[in-house]
């Protein structure tokens, strides 16, 4: 099958941010308001129980998801080692589960020791930028020695995370096969923030290709995300439609900071929006689809595709909806591969199924709408 994995929207997320500190200074780094600073136990206790009272007595959720977030938030592991002890004494009677991304730099044998005897209640996700030479650059330090047979001993279905520079970007296709071929598995983004261009779309298209002829000429290999993802073109008569919002910010999702603060996710704290400019979670309306539209994008037959994130548009254009539009020749590069890519990996499936035929439908009605935009030329919003 080669759609997303669904979402599970009866899970409720509670993210605590256990620490401001982190060890490294990566090159893309939203977190801009860096300092040593760290959550109590006792209040991470606190908030736990609350949310899994919360989850309890709601109708929309049955389980828990318990994210420990920083900075690096093994900069906090005794607070980590205290919380998932407890909760295995069954301090909570709903299902759980522990979540960490982590840049592994600081998992020394006795914490890897711990993992181990503690794996079916914390899960790991590696924060891994490529090859040698590419988590060099984007990580601004040669700690790049990471334990990647670690992270696939434990938790085998768990991919690693890739973020794509600028400066990584033309050897991102070297990157990910090096990766793969050594029986790893990746999830990519694209770098906020940053100064996308339309050499560097073509450079992107260029790397993009490069995966997909791989994908179809070795199919044991997994494609990465990127090629993966369901690209649904907006028809004429959906233009009326409010844009789909892309994640539960602020419902599926609460994030409590360091001092017990609560907000609608991680980027909305003072660690990436600075103390004037972070607010709560009742701030926004998160019901609201509207909040996040972008009115700009609202003819363009990406604007479900493209992704936006309410907090990075915050962030860096103060406002919720306000998509980068540097983005834009990116974005359709992306996607243009992916149809392609889709749709000749189905063509050489003797036997789809209705979900795998459907998505290749999809795909292939997107790709017609598609084909023929220039990644040069062509102007966002991209219309027809």
């Amino acid at each position: 099958m080669i759609w997303e994995p669904e979402f599970s929207k009866r899970r409720r997320t509670c993210m605590l941010m256990v620490t401001h500190a982190c060890n490294l200074n990566c090159s893309y780094c939203y977190e801009t308001h860096k300092k040593n600073v760290y959550m109590n136990v006792d209040l991470a206790k606190e908030i736990i129980l609350r949310e899994a009272q919360f989850v309890k007595d709601s109708p929309d959720f049955d389980e828990l998801e318990i994210d420990f977030m920083g900075g690096e938030p093994f900069m906090n592991f005794p607070l980590i080692k205290e919380i998932v002890e407890w909760l295995e004494g069954g301090v909570i009677d709903i299902p759980f589960i522990c979540f960490a991304t982590t840049n592994a730099t600081l998992l020394t044998d006795e914490i890897k020791n711990w993992l181990r005897e503690h794996k079916n209640t914390i899960n790991l996700g590696a924060s891994y930028d490529g090859n040698t030479q590419m988590q060099s650059t984007n990580r601004g330090t040669d700690k790049h020695n990471i334990d990647l047979a670690f992270f696939k001993e434990l938790w085998p279905h768990q991919s690693s995370r890739m973020t794509i520079s600028k400066e990584t970007l033309p050897t991102l296709a070297e990157g990910v096969l090096d990766m793969q071929k050594k029986g790893y598995e990746l999830d990519a983004a694209l770098a906020q923030g940053v100064d996308w261009t339309i050499d560097d779309a073509l450079i992107y298209r260029e790397q993009l290709l490069i995966l997909k002829d791989a994908y179809l000429k070795n199919p044991v290999l997994t494609p990465f995300n990127r090629l993966t993802r369901f690209v649904a073109v907006t028809d004429a008569s959906d233009r009326e439609k409010i844009q789909e919002k892309f994640c539960g910010t602020g419902k599926q999702m609460a994030t409590y900071d360091v001092d017990g603060k609560k907000y609608g996710c991680h980027m909305f704290t003072p660690l990436v929006c600075g103390k004037d400019k972070s607010f709560l979670v009742d701030a926004v309306d998160w019901e609201s689809a509207e909040s996040t539209a972008d009115e700009y994008c609202k003819s363009c037959v990406l604007r479900n595709f493209c992704p936006t994130c309410a907090g990075f548009n915050y962030k860096y254009r103060g406002n919720l909806a306000v998509r980068d539009k540097r983005w834009c020749p990116m974005v359709l590069a992306e996607a243009i591969t992916a149809c392609e890519f889709q749709v000749e990996r189905l063509a050489t499936v003797d036997k789809l199924d209705a979900k795998d035929a459907q998505h290749g439908r999809t795909a292939l009605k997107a790709y017609k709408a598609l084909k023929d935009f220039d990644i040069e030329q062509s102007q966002s919003p991209y219309t027809i």
